[in-house]
């Protein structure tokens, strides 16, 4: 990922004087204006995001596996040296309300389990390709694509691995317009885009045939897999003829390591969830209209001026204590220092009664 600022293409674009814009700096326009003028107007420094930490370091080991350059054992050894790495550098995941980590245990477990499961694809692939879509004269969009996979048809797949959860509702709307862009940035190179989709590595999938003959899928977190399917798994062994006594002895088993247990192996298949997006002419006139809207307002902001308001940190509060690199423990936004500043003021009222 070194590697992409010394593009040579974006440096062109610069020298130029054209303005260069991605999918996550409009985000951010969108999610909070003041996090968006101390990062693109001031360029204030943020702190690290360990969710962009973690996988970060995912997607590199990943794209190694891609290309040969490693295996899965080291994907699986990177989840642990570099959770221990951040911690030395104070970036870790949030405590739960009850100041315990277990967002952090079910990230690693979830990790572990993708990681024990992933089987390197076989195929014609590149990772991290930089693609650019011009929007207007002054203006283009840019992205990396994680990865391209290249069909014998000449038509090309869009991979996105996500380590985040499941994308519900208006969120899927915000997640999707990032592979509709890639799409778009490819068609306009002349390539064919056959479709797009997310490799959520949080998530198993699991496929079976049923006893109608028609086969039944189920989606769930790898640290739950064993026990989301221990009435199916317990059902089919059953059918198998197996004993109940060594039944429980097997499920037993399979709850320890969380597993599919071996006597299943060949009636169910559990592999990384691959979650495809549609890509249709309204959707993508629906992405073009956001982003230049998005523009417009920013270079609107940008040179009236006008204040850059900052997002309810009420109604914010996980994205300003834990996202926003700028928000939590910074103290770089006074929005949020203000904001916690009110909580301390009504404990140190409380303590007068």
């Amino acid at each position: 990922m070194a590697t992409r600022a010394n593009d040579k293409r974006l440096q062109e674009l610069k020298d130029k004087g054209c303005q260069i814009y991605s999918i996550s700096r409009l985000n951010t326009l969108h999610q909070c204006n003041y996090q968006a003028y101390l990062n693109y107007v001031l360029g204030e420094k943020q702190k690290p995001n360990i969710w962009a930490c973690a996988g970060g370091i995912i997607h590199d080991r990943l794209e190694d596996c891609i290309h040969h350059r490693g295996t899965k054992e080291d994907l699986r050894k990177a989840i642990d040296d570099e959770l221990e790495n951040f911690q030395l550098l104070d970036i870790d995941f949030p405590l739960d309300k009850n100041g315990n980590p277990t967002v952090r245990n079910n990230w690693i477990k979830n990790m572990t389990r993708f990681a024990e499961e992933f089987e390197i694809p076989q195929g014609n692939f590149e990772t991290e390709q930089l693609v650019i879509l011009p929007i207007h004269e002054n203006a283009v969009m840019q992205g990396y694509i994680d990865v391209i996979e290249h069909n014998d048809d000449g038509s090309v797949n869009i991979w996105d691995w996500k380590t985040s959860s499941q994308f519900t509702g208006s969120h899927l709307i915000e997640a999707g317009r990032q592979l509709v862009f890639y799409a778009m940035a490819l068609e306009n190179e002349g390539l064919r885009v056959n479709k797009v989709q997310w490799v959520m590595l949080k998530y198993y999938e699991m496929t079976w045939i049923q006893k109608n003959g028609k086969p039944k899928v189920k989606v769930g977190e790898w640290r739950n897999f064993t026990e989301d399917n221990l009435n199916v798994f317990e059902k089919k062994l059953l059918e198998l003829g197996i004993d109940e006594v060594d039944v429980d002895m097997i499920l037993d088993k399979a709850k320890k390591t969380n597993t599919l247990p071996d006597e299943l192996k060949d009636f169910f298949t559990a592999r990384p969830y691959v979650r495809e997006y549609e890509l249709t002419d309204d959707i993508k006139n629906e992405t073009m209209m956001y982003i230049q809207d998005t523009i417009h307002n920013y270079e609107e902001l940008a040179e009236t001026h006008r204040k850059w308001e900052p997002c309810d940190c009420k109604t914010n509060s996980y994205f300003c204590a834990n996202l926003c690199g700028y928000g939590g423990k910074t103290g770089k936004c006074q929005y949020w220092t203000e904001y916690c500043e009110t909580f301390e003021k009504k404990s140190d009222d409380d303590d007068l009664f």
